[in-house]
Protein backbone atom coordinates (compact mmCIF):
# COMPACT_ATOMS: atom_id res chain seq x y z
CA UNK A 1 0.00 0.00 0.00
CA UNK A 2 1.10 3.35 -1.09
CA UNK A 3 -0.61 6.41 0.37
CA UNK A 4 -2.30 8.53 -2.22
CA UNK A 5 -0.61 11.78 -3.20
CA UNK A 6 -3.23 15.05 -3.25
CA UNK A 7 -3.26 17.84 -5.22
CA UNK A 8 -5.13 20.61 -4.21
CA UNK A 9 -8.12 22.38 -6.56
CA UNK A 10 -10.22 25.16 -6.79
CA UNK A 11 -13.57 25.62 -7.77
CA UNK A 12 -15.01 27.59 -10.78
CA UNK A 13 -18.17 29.05 -12.19
CA UNK A 14 -17.96 28.49 -16.05
CA UNK A 15 -21.21 28.84 -18.38
CA UNK A 16 -23.30 28.38 -14.71
CA UNK A 17 -21.30 25.33 -13.77
CA UNK A 18 -19.14 24.56 -10.90
CA UNK A 19 -16.13 23.29 -12.10
CA UNK A 20 -13.10 22.22 -10.23
CA UNK A 21 -9.79 23.10 -11.48
CA UNK A 22 -6.24 22.13 -10.49
CA UNK A 23 -3.95 24.58 -8.89
CA UNK A 24 -0.49 24.21 -10.01
CA UNK A 25 2.51 22.04 -9.39
CA UNK A 26 4.27 24.50 -7.46
CA UNK A 27 0.91 26.14 -5.69
CA UNK A 28 -0.28 22.90 -4.99
CA UNK A 29 2.84 22.09 -3.33
CA UNK A 30 3.03 25.07 -1.28
CA UNK A 31 -0.48 24.78 0.36
CA UNK A 32 0.24 21.05 0.66
CA UNK A 33 3.19 22.11 3.14
CA UNK A 34 1.11 24.60 4.23
CA UNK A 35 -1.80 22.31 5.59
CA UNK A 36 0.72 20.46 7.42
CA UNK A 37 1.22 23.50 9.68
CA UNK A 38 -2.19 23.97 10.50
CA UNK A 39 -2.21 21.13 13.28
CA UNK A 40 0.02 24.04 15.06
CA UNK A 41 -2.93 26.62 15.50
CA UNK A 42 -3.52 29.87 13.34
CA UNK A 43 -4.48 30.99 10.63
CA UNK A 44 -2.21 29.92 7.19
CA UNK A 45 -2.54 31.92 4.23
CA UNK A 46 -0.58 30.84 0.60
CA UNK A 47 -0.27 33.20 -2.17
CA UNK A 48 -1.13 31.53 -5.53
CA UNK A 49 -1.36 32.20 -8.93
CA UNK A 50 1.52 34.49 -9.14
CA UNK A 51 0.73 36.54 -5.97
CA UNK A 52 -3.00 37.55 -7.67
CA UNK A 53 -5.11 35.48 -4.93
CA UNK A 54 -4.60 34.30 -1.40
CA UNK A 55 -5.60 31.11 -0.02
CA UNK A 56 -6.54 31.13 3.37
CA UNK A 57 -5.93 27.26 4.16
CA UNK A 58 -7.60 26.99 7.31
CA UNK A 59 -11.08 27.95 5.85
CA UNK A 60 -10.50 26.32 2.58
CA UNK A 61 -11.57 30.09 0.48
CA UNK A 62 -9.34 31.81 -2.15
CA UNK A 63 -9.78 35.46 -2.84
CA UNK A 64 -8.26 37.68 -5.32
CA UNK A 65 -5.90 40.44 -4.07
CA UNK A 66 -6.69 42.81 -6.98
CA UNK A 67 -9.98 42.86 -7.85
CA UNK A 68 -13.21 42.17 -6.59
CA UNK A 69 -14.73 38.27 -6.78
CA UNK A 70 -16.84 35.84 -4.70
CA UNK A 71 -14.36 34.27 -2.65
CA UNK A 72 -14.06 30.26 -4.24
CA UNK A 73 -13.74 27.46 -2.63
CA UNK A 74 -10.30 25.17 -1.86
CA UNK A 75 -10.30 21.59 -1.78
CA UNK A 76 -7.29 19.07 -0.67
CA UNK A 77 -8.18 16.32 -3.71
CA UNK A 78 -6.95 12.58 -3.36
CA UNK A 79 -10.41 10.75 -4.81
CA UNK A 80 -12.75 11.51 -7.83
CA UNK A 81 -15.35 10.36 -9.56
CA UNK A 82 -16.36 10.96 -13.42
CA UNK A 83 -20.27 12.34 -14.07
CA UNK A 84 -22.09 10.46 -16.94
CA UNK A 85 -21.59 12.12 -20.56
CA UNK A 86 -18.58 14.43 -19.38
CA UNK A 87 -14.86 14.01 -19.61
CA UNK A 88 -14.02 16.12 -16.52
CA UNK A 89 -13.50 14.15 -12.98
CA UNK A 90 -15.15 15.81 -10.18
CA UNK A 91 -13.22 16.04 -6.29
CA UNK A 92 -14.99 14.51 -3.71
CA UNK A 93 -15.31 16.35 -0.33
CA UNK A 94 -12.35 16.02 2.10
CA UNK A 95 -14.28 13.63 4.22
CA UNK A 96 -15.72 10.94 2.07
CA UNK A 97 -11.78 10.64 0.41
CA UNK A 98 -10.62 9.77 3.82
CA UNK A 99 -13.31 7.59 4.03
CA UNK A 100 -12.59 6.19 0.79
CA UNK A 101 -8.89 5.88 1.66
CA UNK A 102 -9.13 4.40 4.19
CA UNK A 103 -11.42 1.71 2.88
CA UNK A 104 -9.02 0.94 0.09
CA UNK A 105 -6.14 0.88 2.11
CA UNK A 106 -7.78 -2.18 4.36
CA UNK A 107 -9.00 -3.80 0.88
CA UNK A 108 -5.26 -3.57 -0.23
CA UNK A 109 -4.07 -5.19 3.27
CA UNK A 110 -6.80 -8.05 3.34
CA UNK A 111 -7.23 -8.72 -0.82
CA UNK A 112 -10.37 -9.03 0.02
CA UNK A 113 -12.58 -6.77 -2.90
CA UNK A 114 -15.94 -6.35 -4.34
CA UNK A 115 -17.40 -4.79 -0.76
CA UNK A 116 -20.21 -2.48 -0.47
CA UNK A 117 -19.21 0.84 1.29
CA UNK A 118 -22.32 2.78 2.08
CA UNK A 119 -21.99 6.57 2.00
CA UNK A 120 -24.24 9.81 2.53
CA UNK A 121 -27.10 9.69 0.76
CA UNK A 122 -27.98 6.15 0.64
CA UNK A 123 -24.85 5.89 -2.06
CA UNK A 124 -22.83 3.26 -2.50
CA UNK A 125 -18.91 2.51 -4.16
CA UNK A 126 -17.76 -0.86 -4.69
CA UNK A 127 -14.36 -1.58 -5.07
CA UNK A 128 -14.00 -4.57 -7.75
CA UNK A 129 -10.01 -4.29 -7.61
CA UNK A 130 -7.46 -1.95 -7.11
CA UNK A 131 -8.10 0.31 -10.76
CA UNK A 132 -11.37 -0.51 -10.95
CA UNK A 133 -14.33 1.40 -8.68
CA UNK A 134 -17.33 2.55 -8.69
CA UNK A 135 -19.98 4.75 -7.39
CA UNK A 136 -23.89 4.22 -7.62
CA UNK A 137 -26.66 6.57 -7.13
CA UNK A 138 -29.78 6.47 -4.77
CA UNK A 139 -31.15 5.16 -8.14
CA UNK A 140 -29.12 2.75 -8.72
CA UNK A 141 -29.01 -0.87 -6.92
CA UNK A 142 -26.26 -2.91 -7.45
CA UNK A 143 -26.19 -6.48 -6.50
CA UNK A 144 -23.78 -8.10 -4.19
CA UNK A 145 -21.26 -8.16 -6.91
CA UNK A 146 -21.42 -4.86 -7.94
CA UNK A 147 -24.24 -5.39 -11.23
CA UNK A 148 -27.05 -3.09 -12.15
CA UNK A 149 -30.19 -4.06 -13.72
CA UNK A 150 -30.71 -2.76 -17.14
CA UNK A 151 -32.85 0.37 -17.65
CA UNK A 152 -31.61 1.92 -13.88
CA UNK A 153 -28.82 4.87 -14.40
CA UNK A 154 -25.06 4.39 -15.15
CA UNK A 155 -22.49 4.11 -12.18
CA UNK A 156 -19.84 6.58 -11.79
CA UNK A 157 -17.03 6.09 -12.70
CA UNK A 158 -14.19 6.44 -9.34
CA UNK A 159 -10.65 7.35 -9.84
CA UNK A 160 -8.01 7.73 -6.75
CA UNK A 161 -4.86 10.40 -7.23
CA UNK A 162 -4.12 12.58 -9.61
CA UNK A 163 -2.81 11.14 -12.91
CA UNK A 164 -2.49 13.14 -15.79
CA UNK A 165 0.25 15.32 -13.68
CA UNK A 166 1.65 16.25 -17.13
CA UNK A 167 -1.24 17.99 -18.30
CA UNK A 168 -0.82 20.27 -15.13
CA UNK A 169 0.38 23.66 -15.16
CA UNK A 170 4.72 23.83 -13.52
CA UNK A 171 3.42 27.28 -11.71
CA UNK A 172 4.46 30.81 -12.31
CA UNK A 173 8.13 32.06 -11.19
CA UNK A 174 7.94 34.80 -8.65
CA UNK A 175 10.44 37.28 -10.84
CA UNK A 176 8.37 39.94 -12.26
CA UNK A 177 10.05 42.04 -15.08
CA UNK A 178 7.13 43.64 -16.72
CA UNK A 179 3.99 45.06 -15.37
CA UNK A 180 1.30 45.51 -18.00
CA UNK A 181 -2.10 47.48 -16.70
CA UNK A 182 -4.76 46.84 -19.15
CA UNK A 183 -8.00 48.98 -19.57
CA UNK A 184 -10.95 46.87 -20.65
CA UNK A 185 -13.09 48.67 -23.81
CA UNK A 186 -17.02 48.74 -23.50
CA UNK A 187 -19.26 46.89 -21.72
CA UNK A 188 -18.51 44.36 -18.55
CA UNK A 189 -17.43 41.35 -21.07
CA UNK A 190 -14.50 41.21 -23.56
CA UNK A 191 -15.07 38.05 -25.77
CA UNK A 192 -17.91 36.35 -27.09
CA UNK A 193 -17.25 33.86 -24.63
CA UNK A 194 -19.12 36.23 -22.24
CA UNK A 195 -16.21 36.26 -20.14
CA UNK A 196 -14.90 39.41 -17.84
CA UNK A 197 -11.73 41.13 -18.49
CA UNK A 198 -9.98 39.44 -15.66
CA UNK A 199 -10.68 35.93 -16.75
CA UNK A 200 -9.27 37.32 -20.67
CA UNK A 201 -5.88 38.41 -19.13
CA UNK A 202 -5.73 34.40 -17.83
CA UNK A 203 -5.23 33.65 -21.51
CA UNK A 204 -3.04 36.89 -21.86
CA UNK A 205 -0.61 35.28 -18.99
CA UNK A 206 -0.16 31.85 -20.36
CA UNK A 207 0.25 33.10 -23.80
CA UNK A 208 2.98 35.87 -22.46
CA UNK A 209 4.61 32.75 -20.12
CA UNK A 210 4.64 30.23 -23.17
CA UNK A 211 6.66 32.61 -25.53
CA UNK A 212 9.22 33.57 -22.23
CA UNK A 213 9.63 29.45 -21.85
CA UNK A 214 9.71 28.69 -25.63
CA UNK A 215 12.19 31.81 -26.99
CA UNK A 216 14.12 32.35 -23.54
CA UNK A 217 14.16 29.00 -21.82
CA UNK A 218 18.23 29.11 -20.74
CA UNK A 219 17.79 32.39 -18.87
CA UNK A 220 14.33 31.85 -18.12
CA UNK A 221 15.64 27.86 -16.08
CA UNK A 222 18.24 30.33 -14.18
CA UNK A 223 16.18 32.63 -13.44
CA UNK A 224 17.94 35.95 -15.08
CA UNK A 225 14.54 36.85 -17.05
CA UNK A 226 11.36 36.64 -14.92
CA UNK A 227 7.99 36.81 -16.73
CA UNK A 228 4.94 39.69 -17.38
CA UNK A 229 2.25 40.26 -15.14
CA UNK A 230 -1.12 41.78 -16.12
CA UNK A 231 -3.48 43.61 -13.99
CA UNK A 232 -7.23 44.78 -14.91
CA UNK A 233 -7.93 47.93 -15.02
CA UNK A 234 -11.86 48.20 -14.76
CA UNK A 235 -14.28 51.10 -14.89
CA UNK A 236 -17.43 49.37 -16.48
CA UNK A 237 -19.07 48.75 -12.34
CA UNK A 238 -18.41 52.31 -11.43
CA UNK A 239 -19.99 53.99 -14.72
CA UNK A 240 -23.13 51.88 -13.84
CA UNK A 241 -23.20 51.99 -10.26
CA UNK A 242 -26.10 53.35 -7.98
CA UNK A 243 -24.05 56.61 -7.60
CA UNK A 244 -24.03 57.67 -11.14
CA UNK A 245 -28.12 56.66 -11.52
CA UNK A 246 -27.41 55.39 -14.90
CA UNK A 247 -29.11 51.99 -15.27
CA UNK A 248 -31.74 53.42 -13.27
CA UNK A 249 -32.34 55.52 -15.91
CA UNK A 250 -32.17 53.68 -19.17
CA UNK A 251 -34.53 51.62 -17.40
CA UNK A 252 -37.43 54.11 -17.67
CA UNK A 253 -36.58 54.75 -20.95
CA UNK A 254 -35.84 51.40 -22.63
CA UNK A 255 -38.73 49.47 -24.53
CA UNK A 256 -39.76 46.21 -23.90
CA UNK A 257 -39.52 44.71 -27.24
CA UNK A 258 -36.53 42.90 -28.06
CA UNK A 259 -34.83 43.02 -24.12
CA UNK A 260 -32.00 40.98 -25.16
CA UNK A 261 -30.48 43.42 -27.91
CA UNK A 262 -31.64 46.56 -25.83
CA UNK A 263 -29.57 45.22 -22.73
CA UNK A 264 -27.15 44.43 -24.84
CA UNK A 265 -26.78 48.01 -26.34
CA UNK A 266 -27.21 49.56 -22.95
CA UNK A 267 -24.95 47.61 -21.46
CA UNK A 268 -21.89 48.34 -24.33
CA UNK A 269 -22.90 50.38 -26.95
CA UNK A 270 -23.69 53.97 -25.07
CA UNK A 271 -20.78 53.62 -23.20
CA UNK A 272 -19.20 55.13 -26.03
CA UNK A 273 -22.01 57.82 -26.17
CA UNK A 274 -21.27 58.22 -22.44
CA UNK A 275 -17.23 59.03 -22.68
CA UNK A 276 -18.58 61.48 -24.94
CA UNK A 277 -20.50 63.40 -22.17
CA UNK A 278 -18.31 65.55 -20.13
CA UNK A 279 -19.76 64.16 -16.67
CA UNK A 280 -19.82 60.49 -17.54
CA UNK A 281 -16.42 61.03 -19.47
CA UNK A 282 -14.63 62.42 -15.98
CA UNK A 283 -16.05 59.66 -14.04
CA UNK A 284 -14.57 56.65 -16.36
CA UNK A 285 -11.11 58.98 -16.69
CA UNK A 286 -11.07 59.14 -12.61
CA UNK A 287 -11.64 55.60 -12.08
CA UNK A 288 -9.37 54.79 -14.47
CA UNK A 289 -6.57 56.82 -12.98
CA UNK A 290 -7.34 56.22 -9.47
CA UNK A 291 -7.49 52.09 -9.73
CA UNK A 292 -4.09 52.77 -11.64
CA UNK A 293 -3.23 54.10 -8.84
CA UNK A 294 -4.68 51.70 -6.66
CA UNK A 295 -2.98 48.45 -8.07
CA UNK A 296 0.34 50.01 -8.53
CA UNK A 297 0.95 50.97 -4.35
CA UNK A 298 -1.15 47.44 -4.10
CA UNK A 299 1.68 45.51 -6.39
CA UNK A 300 4.57 47.32 -4.58
CA UNK A 301 3.60 46.35 -1.49
CA UNK A 302 3.35 42.95 -2.34
CA UNK A 303 6.65 43.03 -4.55
CA UNK A 304 9.04 45.70 -2.74
CA UNK A 305 12.26 44.50 -4.90
CA UNK A 306 10.37 45.24 -8.26
CA UNK A 307 12.07 47.08 -10.66
CA UNK A 308 10.95 46.62 -13.83
CA UNK A 309 9.14 48.50 -16.69
CA UNK A 310 5.62 49.43 -16.33
CA UNK A 311 3.22 49.63 -19.36
CA UNK A 312 -0.38 50.29 -20.09
CA UNK A 313 -2.08 48.48 -23.10
CA UNK A 314 -6.13 49.17 -23.68
CA UNK A 315 -8.54 47.45 -25.71
CA UNK A 316 -11.53 49.35 -27.89
CA UNK A 317 -12.29 52.39 -25.84
CA UNK A 318 -9.78 51.30 -23.45
CA UNK A 319 -7.16 52.26 -25.83
CA UNK A 320 -8.92 55.84 -26.00
CA UNK A 321 -9.37 56.08 -22.59
CA UNK A 322 -5.00 55.81 -21.88
CA UNK A 323 -4.49 57.78 -25.07
CA UNK A 324 -6.26 60.98 -23.30
CA UNK A 325 -5.34 60.01 -19.75
CA UNK A 326 -1.44 60.38 -21.36
CA UNK A 327 -2.33 63.23 -23.56
CA UNK A 328 -3.28 65.54 -20.12
CA UNK A 329 -0.35 64.26 -17.63
CA UNK A 330 1.65 67.06 -18.38
CA UNK A 331 5.88 67.35 -17.46
CA UNK A 332 7.38 64.13 -16.73
CA UNK A 333 8.48 66.28 -13.18
CA UNK A 334 4.78 67.13 -12.36
CA UNK A 335 3.38 63.92 -12.00
CA UNK A 336 0.83 64.13 -8.81
CA UNK A 337 -1.90 61.54 -7.41
CA UNK A 338 -4.90 62.02 -9.27
CA UNK A 339 -7.35 64.72 -7.53
CA UNK A 340 -10.58 64.45 -6.01
CA UNK A 341 -12.42 67.70 -7.71
CA UNK A 342 -13.34 67.09 -11.51
CA UNK A 343 -12.37 69.07 -13.90
CA UNK A 344 -14.49 68.39 -17.10
CA UNK A 345 -13.28 66.16 -19.90
CA UNK A 346 -9.73 66.81 -18.54
CA UNK A 347 -7.66 63.73 -17.62
CA UNK A 348 -6.05 63.47 -13.99
CA UNK A 349 -2.06 62.82 -13.88
CA UNK A 350 -1.78 59.44 -12.78
CA UNK A 351 1.00 58.26 -10.54
CA UNK A 352 3.42 56.01 -12.14
CA UNK A 353 7.14 55.54 -12.26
Amino acid sequence: YTPVRPHWFYSREIEHKLVWMPFSLLDSTNLEEASARLAFGGDVVVTTDGGRYDVNVGARLRRPVYWEEMPSQVRRCTWFYKLEGQNRFVPYEEQVAFVLEDHYRKSIATGSWHQRLELPGNQTVVMHNSSVMVHFLPSSHPDEWGNVSEGQSRPRVVKRGVTEVDTIEEGEPSQIDHLVFVVHGVGSVCDFRFRSVEECLDDIRHIALGLVRSHFGGPSREGRIGRVEFLPVSWHSTLHSDATGIDRALRHITLQSIPKLRHFTNDTLLDILFYTSPVYCQTIVDTVGSEMNRLHSKFMERNPEFSGTIALAGHSLGSLILYDILSHQGDTGDVLVAEQSPVPTTAEPVELP
